[in-house]
């Protein structure tokens, strides 16, 4: 398990992503500001009452959404799973960020979230994921996840406004997914990407008996397909396929198809031109 390099995860920004934020942010101020306006003007102001009440108890509730999630998860520590607390110290200080406290919550899922309560920083993974990586004995898989969701923090994905704006609009929370996508693999290799992706797709039990040709050309097929993008369309997550189509070494030869373009710093000409186009009209 080779250390994690040091990078800049803006470097691994998605291009394109500056475009779908600013009109994120364009569609989340107009409708919130007229909302507003509409609301205090029928209500003769006691509506904005009401709004400044609400965000006083906002921070009321993120100490009691806090102390839920102290209260119902297993808090990762030196003397609590020490690899997955090593794993985040390291990756943390690879990105140049402090460690966010990490959760473990049962779940059948295979899967992990960033979530930002209040100023705290936290990350919680499903014990899912961390017992298929420790049973498959592949720390890297792991690391991935956990780069990936650090990855949310460091880029700012999970601030207050910045987190309402990408569920509102997908395109940028589909284009966060990949920037994290990118900055995991910088971190610790795309063959750990890779795997991590597949891992979601289907489960640890079939993981071991899979033909990673057959993914492969599956996943190079989905990434060519035109009607591929018009899928996303109600998505908040780019198709699992298509993420895993990016984790494939360019030097891996063997299919006829052209591969796809993979998670690289912005320099990249981007993905998402033909959609910026149909979701900004």
């Amino acid at each position: 398990m080779a250390k994690a390099r040091q990078i800049d995860p803006r470097d691994y920004i998605e291009p394109g992503t500056g475009f779908q934020q600013t009109i994120g942010y364009i569609l989340f101020f107009l409708s919130t500001g007229v909302c507003i306006l509409a609301t205090s003007i029928v209500t003769f102001g006691v509506a904005l009452v009401v709004y400044i009440i609400f965000l006083a108890f906002y921070f009321y509730r993120c100490r009691i959404a806090l102390a839920q999630l102290r209260g119902s998860a297993l808090k990762v520590g030196p003397k609590q799973f020490p690899e997955i607390h090593e794993y985040v110290a390291e990756l943390a200080d690879a990105i140049d960020m402090d460690p966010p406290d990490v959760y473990i919550v049962e779940s059948a899922q295979q899967n992990a979230f960033a979530t930002k309560i209040g100023a705290k920083k936290n990350v919680v993974l499903f014990d899912a994921i961390v017992n298929a990586a420790l049973q498959l004995n592949k720390p890297d898989l792991l690391r991935f996840i956990i780069g990936h969701e650090l990855a949310h923090h460091a880029l700012g994905h999970t601030g207050l406004i910045r987190s309402q704006v990408s569920m509102i609009y997908k395109p940028l929370s589909r284009s966060d997914e990949l920037s994290c996508d990118a900055v995991g693999a910088a971190l610790v290799g795309e063959q750990a990407g890779k795997e991590a992706l597949t891992l979601l797709l289907i489960g640890p039990h079939l993981f071991p008996k899979l033909n990673v040709a057959a993914l492969d050309r599956q996943a190079l097929a989905v990434e060519e397909d035109r009607y591929t993008k018009k899928a996303e369309k109600q998505m908040h997550y780019p198709l699992l396929l298509r993420r895993i189509a990016r984790m494939i070494p360019d030097e891996d030869d063997g299919y006829e198809e052209e591969r796809p373009s993979k998670a690289k710093p912005k320099a990249k000409s981007n993905r998402y031109d033909d959609e910026e186009d149909d979701d900004a009209r």
